[in-house]
């Protein structure tokens, strides 16, 4: 441990001699532009999962697996992944992955069975799983301590934009144009992204090579993983209303592509607006209280959300409220994790990353179960209730790893 903290310390004062901090620079703009892209990517299916299910000739629910086999991938191989890779540097990794992404959404628009857009979708999911956490990471090796909070919420800021335009954008292509052109629009902002990478980050950025040592450190951490669960549990309440939400807002107030991506737009700008904020929250306050804060944020949303029945307003004022909460929840994740122990960082933020993706399947597998149970209009307003219960554990499971993060230093 002595030998990591002498490698942290002389990567902040790397930072600091370079003052890449600043949330205007190149590099952390390209990382931000880069998780927008890959953002926009993963949402952009739930937003034309009904157009996706009509054109591959399967049912909703069946289309909704595509969201699932997306997640599990990710949950499955981000963490083992990002061990794999951490002696390679940053920036080719990076860059690599952007490419991957490039290549599976131009697949993505040219299959046109099932059974292939699953494969092609488990594939590319890779590429989420690698970027969201090494992304976090580099802006990390980017910047000094007493900044990082901002700098990684900034990053992580291309997430939350992308839910202003990733799901609008799918439900509005969706319906207007096609499912082909939406996967082929992100396949050109991905190749974007790529060529805008290489040429903003410096050559040579790397990370302590994951080994079997940080792996039992990892586990034996008494906070790491009970935070990390955190996320699952945040996730999987976001993606319990949000997997099915085009179809959800057409049976609860009859909306019309138009209304829906405009719903959307509401959800996704309170979710910049909050990510905006979250940065410097984490660094005042604290990231556990700016976590448990906007989980509580997104328990009143699913409270809200039986007022939707007929009641366009109260459906924008429930996406408004959870968006506030569900983006700077994830920021927040991040920080505490790199928080809890820097050293353990390149391992605990793919970790994190991971969790998020277990959340996102098992929030659309739950809603799937509950859709099932309860046919028609009904079933759409008793999702509120799984995204409850989600949130409920999440705050204890919160309040729990706090406790157990008293029991050591950071490392």
């Amino acid at each position: 441990m002595p030998e990591a903290k002498a490698e942290l310390k002389e990567e902040g004062q790397a930072a600091r001699d370079s003052k890449a901090y600043s949330p205007v620079s190149p590099q952390l703009l390209a990382l931000c532009f880069g998780n927008f892209i890959i953002g926009t990517g993963t949402m952009i299916v739930p937003g034309m999962l009904p157009s996706l299910a009509q054109g591959l000739g399967v049912s909703l629910p069946a289309a909704g697996q595509l969201i699932t086999v997306f997640a599990v991938t990710i949950a499955v191989t981000a963490p083992f992944l990002s061990g794999l890779t951490s002696r390679f540097d940053r920036r080719a990794l990076i860059v690599a992955v952007q490419l991957l992404f490039f290549a599976g959404h131009v697949a993505a628009a040219l299959v046109s069975t099932h059974g292939a857009m699953l494969v092609v979708r488990a594939v590319t999911s890779i590429s989420a799983g690698l970027y969201v956490a090494q992304a976090a990471a580099i802006a990390a090796l980017l910047t000094p301590a007493e900044h990082r909070g901002r700098a990684m919420a900034f990053v992580f800021l291309g997430w939350s934009i992308a839910a202003v335009v990733g799901l609008p954008l799918g439900a509005y292509v969706g319906a207007a144009i096609g499912w082909r052109t939406g996967f082929a629009l992100v396949a050109a902002g991905a190749l974007v992204s790529a060529l805008w990478l290489w040429a903003a980050l410096p050559p040579g950025l790397r990370v302590k090579a994951i080994d079997g040592a940080m792996w039992r450190a990892l586990f034996r951490h008494p906070a790491v993983l009970p935070t990390a669960g955190v996320t699952v549990f945040a996730a999987s309440a976001q993606f319990v209303l949000f997997a099915y939400f085009v179809a959800a807002a057409q049976a609860l107030v009859n909306a019309s592509s138009a209304q829906v991506s405009l719903l959307i737009v509401c959800y996704g700008v309170t979710g910049v607006a909050g990510n905006a904020v979250c940065g410097a929250l984490c660094d005042r306050f604290g990231a556990e209280r700016v976590v448990m804060a906007s989980l509580a944020l997104m328990l009143l949303a699913q409270a809200i959300w039986p007022l939707s029945q007929g009641g366009l307003f109260f459906m924008a004022l429930a996406l408004a409220v959870m968006g506030s909460g569900a983006f700077s929840s994830n920021s927040a994740q991040q920080v505490r994790l790199a928080g809890l122990s820097p050293a353990l960082a390149p391992v605990s933020i793919a970790f994190n990353s991971s969790a998020i993706y277990v959340g996102q399947a098992l929030g659309t597998s739950v809603a799937g179960l509950m859709l099932a149970q309860v046919a028609g209009v009904e079933g759409y307003v008793q999702l509120a209730w799984g995204g409850a219960a989600f949130l409920v554990m999440g705050m204890v499971l919160s309040w729990f790893a706090s406790r157990r993060a008293l029991m050591v230093a950071p490392a």
